[in-house]
């Protein structure tokens, strides 16, 4: 499974991209922001990824111009009650700060909001994170509980939170856009998903799907 959108193309974490994730993973400047601040060694790394359901855990490769550089996730989907929580880190460094995280998170959740049927996102941030904290506001999250000395504090992003916040970053995606925006997806997954009532309708505006 992979979607492409706005010139970013997210690709459905395989068993071969596991150790190029763990590594980067393993580095200090991503591991110190992490709630699991632990090395993880390559067996821990395949029991996590063994340990994932493909119809709740969506974890996903960055590529920038056929290069991987992060990873971003919704996972932990709640389908009946349509939320999910959501992630990213982004290990190619000269990106940090640029248009190239945001619009990875563009394709995600609009995959989710849009092609999918959840309505909420939950995201947690370490506290003194300012830089997360001000990324995850520019997507529209909001604090969902109150400080009490916690090292993580729990956001929450709504669907109509978030078009609303986005407006201004999807016609900046819109103009960096290769004009490719597309969903190829298994069809057994497909299957899956409609037994679970995860597909919307407003799919069909937003997303060409290709199912193989």
């Amino acid at each position: 499974m992979h979607i492409r959108r706005f010139g970013i193309r997210l690709t459905r974490l395989k068993e071969e991209h596991i150790e190029m994730v763990r590594n980067w993973r393993n580095s200090d400047e991503i591991r110190s922001f992490m709630e699991f601040q632990d090395y993880i060694t390559p067996a821990m790394q395949q029991k996590w990824f063994h340990s994932l359901d493909r119809l709740r855990d969506f974890y996903f490769v960055i590529e920038h111009r056929n290069e991987p550089v992060g990873l971003i996730h919704t996972s932990g989907i709640d389908w009946k009650n349509k939320h999910g929580h959501s992630g990213l880190f982004v290990w190619k460094k000269d990106l940090l700060g640029s248009h190239v995280p945001v619009l990875a998170s563009l394709a995600m959740v609009d995959f989710f909001f849009l092609f999918c049927t959840l309505e909420k996102l939950y995201a947690k941030v370490m506290q003194g994170n300012a830089v997360a904290v001000k990324y995850n506001a520019q997507l529209g999250f909001k604090p969902a509980e109150k400080p009490d000395g916690k090292p993580f504090l729990q956001y929450l992003l709504s669907k109509d939170d978030y078009f609303t916040t986005t407006a201004h970053l999807h016609e900046m995606a819109e103009s960096v856009s290769d004009g490719v925006n597309e969903v190829v997806i298994e069809n057994s997954l497909l299957r899956e998903m409609k037994t679970a009532n995860a597909l919307s309708f407003e799919s069909k505006a937003a997303f060409v799907t290709v199912v193989r």
